[in-house]
């Protein structure tokens, strides 16, 4: 089977003759400073974000996984969200003093997490 070209072939732009070549001049020779800012300060692809995602690998209790999923699309939105909620709590809440390690009130202890004393 024969293979395909991977150049189409275009009778309204033919290949340039090397005299064509030899006179072509780079784009900051031919245009002024603004035309040529224009065009060369267009970014490709998707814009950057102020806060962008960080892909991680993170193990949770299946039913928990198995709750989100079935609020439908954007699930896992919805658990960024739940998450940023709870790191802003956590920003906010005072730091605990290692005498306090134990206590309910540290944000170890109200989200779960074990403590120093147990």
């Amino acid at each position: 089977m024969a293979r395909k070209a991977s150049v189409m072939a275009d009778d309204d732009a033919p290949e340039l003759t090397e005299a064509q070549l030899a006179e072509m001049r780079p784009a900051r020779e031919v245009l002024n400073p603004q035309q040529f800012e224009a065009v060369t300060s267009v970014r490709r692809g998707r814009p950057k974000v102020q806060t962008p995602k960080v892909p991680v690998t993170i193990r949770l209790d299946a039913d928990v996984v198995e709750t989100y999923k079935a609020t439908g699309d954007g699930w896992q939105t919805r658990m960024n969200e739940c998450l940023s909620r709870g790191a802003q709590e956590l920003r906010a809440a005072p730091r605990a003093r290692s005498s306090d390690a134990g206590k309910e009130s540290s944000p170890k202890a109200r989200f779960g997490g074990k403590t120093k004393a147990g």
